[in-house]
């Protein structure tokens, strides 16, 4: 076994050589951050406190692809999960104003953890979700259940998609590292998939802002770069997993965080709304 600082250095350089092939999943992957980094400035001025989630959304996002270029396949799949959650979170509260109050509260007891349970089961809110759009919605079911087949569960794709042989043995070993472009690919195309389902959500909540800025046509680029994507198992995916991406992604951090900030405070107002 690797040390810790192996393991973290490890990944590390593998997050960089990743980044610079897969060409046609990064693509699609920098576009969807563009769209995120273009509509979480407009949304500082708008008093709405749901906003926050498409931070926390975004945050999820990012992680994910940083773990899923590294190669830490099912736990990229876990974060994929949040990405996802987030945003129908934030959905669902926009909607039900009168549930804010629910949601802040969990805190205070079990009575109130319970209730935080029942009022915001996934089920329920994937259901009216799917009341509002069926098409959003429909895409939210196929990109959730595959991030729980693949890891966001203990399932058992988790468990036999990264099992390899043990050389001159019968034994195999699970392995924490995995950088076979199939299993890699599909880790990218569920990550876009994710990432879209969760802009999709948000161009509902924040249509005008979406028009203002330039992220409503980045998502439709988005959208059009995953219908490019390689097919999974395909000759031409193994391909794709040799290009070289032409240009790399600028993360503007500092303007992240000035938006976080800002959307601090109509977090806290959800409670008093």
């Amino acid at each position: 076994m690797s040390t810790f600082e192996e393991y973290v250095e490890g990944t590390t350089g593998n997050a960089e050589d990743v980044l610079t092939r897969y060409e046609p999943f990064i693509k699609v992957l920098r576009t969807l951050n563009a769209c995120y980094e273009r509509l979480l400035p407009s949304l500082t001025s708008t008093g709405e406190g749901t906003s926050v989630f498409v931070a926390m959304s975004h945050a999820a996002f990012l992680a994910a692809v940083k773990l899923a270029v590294s190669g830490e396949l099912p736990p990229a799949y876990m974060v994929f999960r949040g990405c996802l959650e987030d945003a129908l979170y934030g959905f669902f509260l926009f909607h039900h104003r009168e549930l804010r109050s629910v949601w802040m509260a969990r805190q205070d007891s079990e009575e109130t953890k319970k209730k935080v349970r029942k009022e915001f089961a996934i089920g329920t809110m994937r259901g009216f979700l799917t009341e509002k759009n069926p098409a959003v919605g429909e895409q939210f079911g196929i990109a959730y259940e595959t991030t729980i087949d693949f890891g966001a569960h203990p399932n058992t794709l988790a468990f036999t998609s990264h099992l390899a042989q043990i050389p001159e043995s019968t034994d195999q070993t699970w392995q924490y590292i995995n950088l076979t472009p199939v299993d890699q690919a599909m880790a990218f195309r569920i990550g876009a998939m994710a990432g879209l389902n969760a802009l999709d959500m948000f161009a509902l909540l924040f249509p005008d802002q979406f028009k203002e800025t330039d992220a409503a046509s980045l998502l439709v680029q988005g959208h059009r770069e995953f219908a490019q994507v390689p097919e999974p198992g395909t000759a031409a995916e193994q391909v794709a997993a040799g290009k070289r991406a032409v240009t790399r992604s600028t993360w503007h951090l500092p303007l992240l965080l000035v938006g976080l900030a800002t959307l601090v405070g109509p977090l806290i107002a959800l409670k008093y709304r």
